[in-house]
């Protein structure tokens, strides 16, 4: 391959908002093309340095290409990516109020009043007394979501509903959100340990500041609801990918 048609191509493809495997497909159909215009130009009898100029030339200008295939794979890129951006900025602000700031100032406000996030036995007001932490903490998988399964005649159906579903539902935005905003997401693994870290975080948090126990619980249906989230996402890229790589495939044959 010409070493003048892969830097054109690259520069061409390199900026493109796609993935990995998109930009490889768009750069080989170009490249493929480019070298057919150069053997049509050869066979008119231009070196093969005089054949690689007219291929590129005639191809087109780097930046209108670039701009016509990032048009062609997604119209209103910009608007959608900055609609993206305050979708989870907006997001963010409710996880972080509902779940941190809204409990922070109810307990400022009803300071000294009954903590309904945070419980006490009888006997202790020491925050670091063992029983504290056994009453406010669960480290055993699925040991809250089977009590309200085997003992739900005991709990309301909304505090069901929002102790289990609610806490899955909460998470999906991210598991869509994060892939599209920063590619590094798009790797399972990495959203994974990132959807952990923050979920632990959260709970964490909720502890030591007194609005909220940390259950692990929590933790397992918050990351279920992300990796819902991250499934749904996926989804939607193969289907765009299968409609982006037919206009694609239109533009560059233009």
């Amino acid at each position: 391959m010409d070493q003048n048609i892969k830097t054109y191509v690259n520069q061409i493809v390199k900026e493109l908002q796609c993935d990995k495997s998109e930009k490889a497909e768009i750069a080989e159909e170009m490249i493929q093309h480019l070298e057919l215009l150069k053997d049509e130009y050869i066979e008119q009898g231009l070196s093969e340095s005089e054949a690689v100029q007219q291929a590129l030339a005639s191809f087109g200008d780097k930046n209108t290409l670039k701009e016509g295939l990032q048009s062609s794979m997604f119209p209103g890129y910009k608007i959608y990516s900055n609609g993206v951006k305050i979708a989870f900025y907006l997001y963010s602000f409710i996880i972080l109020w509902n779940l941190l700031f809204q409990r922070i100032i109810g307990r400022i406000i009803d300071h000294g009043s009954f903590n309904r996030y945070f419980w006490y036995p009888e006997n202790t007001n020491s925050f670091f007394s063992i029983e504290v932490w056994k009453l406010n903490s669960n480290l055993i998988p699925f040991k809250s979501i089977s009590g309200y399964i085997v003992e739900r005649e005991h709990y309301n159906l909304d505090i069901i509903l929002h102790n289990t579903l609610g806490n899955i539902l909460i998470f999906v935005p991210l598991g869509i959100l994060l892939p599209i905003l920063f590619k590094k997401y798009r790797s399972f693994a990495k959203l994974l340990i990132s959807v952990v870290g923050m979920t632990c975080a959260i709970e964490i948090g909720q502890f030591f500041l007194q609005i909220g126990q940390f259950d692990i619980d929590d933790v397992i249906l918050n990351v279920s609801g992300a990796l819902i989230g991250y499934a749904f996402f996926k989804g939607l890229t193969v289907i765009s990918k299968q409609t982006k790589w037919k206009l694609l495939k239109r533009i560059i044959a233009l």
